[in-house]
């Protein structure tokens, strides 16, 4: 009888392993979120699209071979009108290896895909990186657009409670996010209830300074994320030079010790 059971746990402990396994692989393949191409495009064959080549190029090479999560670059044509500037941003908290995979599977699609392989400028965005370039130099200036918004299609059941705790954890994380000179990225929870916690994330491109950063997440929290995501159960923003997301599920990787959630700001289900 015990030579049995453990035939059956060990087998139990192999299906496991392999599901884990599995998860983790899945997890790796970058997740394409919405892309924002120009209407104006470059003539086939021309020294912008053989600029533009090399450009993609030298920020995937980058991002493979260097343990880095932002880089830009430029390739200079004879003219303004050759010189290509391009950059991505990883999220904070990914390993090089899937930075790196993102940023490739990005450029791959700038360069084939329909909608984009002729456009002057392009914006592409990834749950795991963000790759843009452009024919104008964009460095170290916020863009005030283009965007995109990504709401959960379910509500909060106590909306208004819930706002509160998340513009303040927002909020928060923006000021930690701007004051991170390094990665210019944060994250934060705050308590929903004594079973449930609240996910925040706020990134800016680390080339524009603190007061820029601060005042681009404060611009999505309170102009932007009212108008999409306010009362949802998740929601995201995105721009060229800054992105915040929230969720009621952990989708983060913890880089330290998590923030203490705030207590106090939404009631528990047993409350009055």
């Amino acid at each position: 009888m015990a030579s049995n059971m453990e035939v059956l746990v060990f087998f139990l402990l192999t299906l496991l392993i392999l599901f884990l396994n599995s998860s983790t692989s899945y997890a790796q393949d970058p997740n394409f979120l919405y892309q924002v191409c120009s209407k104006s495009s470059f003539t086939s064959n021309s020294t912008y699209q053989t600029n533009l080549k090399t450009l993609l190029s030298s920020l995937s090479s980058t991002a493979t071979n260097q343990n880095t999560l932002f880089f830009n670059n430029t390739i200079a044509g004879k003219n303004n009108s050759e010189t290509v500037y391009g950059l991505f941003m990883c999220r904070g908290d990914i390993p090089s290896n899937l930075c790196a995979s993102c940023v490739g599977n990005a450029t791959q699609r700038l360069s084939t895909n329909k909608e984009c392989s002729v456009s002057v400028t392009a914006v592409m965005w990834y749950d795991e990186c963000m790759v843009r370039y452009s024919n104008n130099s964009f460095f170290s200036t916020v863009a005030e657009g283009p965007g995109y918004v990504l709401a959960s299609p379910t509500n909060m059941t106590n909306q208004e409670s819930f706002n509160r705790l998340l513009y303040d954890t927002l909020n928060k994380t923006a000021d930690e996010a701007a004051a991170n000179s390094l990665k210019k990225f944060a994250t934060r929870e705050g308590k929903i209830s004594i079973f449930q916690n609240l996910y925040c994330l706020a990134q800016c491109t680390p080339d524009i300074d603190e007061r820029e950063c601060r005042s681009c997440l404060y611009s999505l929290i309170n102009s932007d994320l009212p108008r999409c995501c306010a009362g949802t159960q998740g929601g995201r923003v995105l721009y060229p030079n800054c992105v915040i997301r929230f969720e009621i599920y952990p989708f983060y990787r913890s880089l330290t010790a998590p923030t203490p959630a705030p207590a106090g700001l939404v009631p528990s289900p047993n409350s009055a």
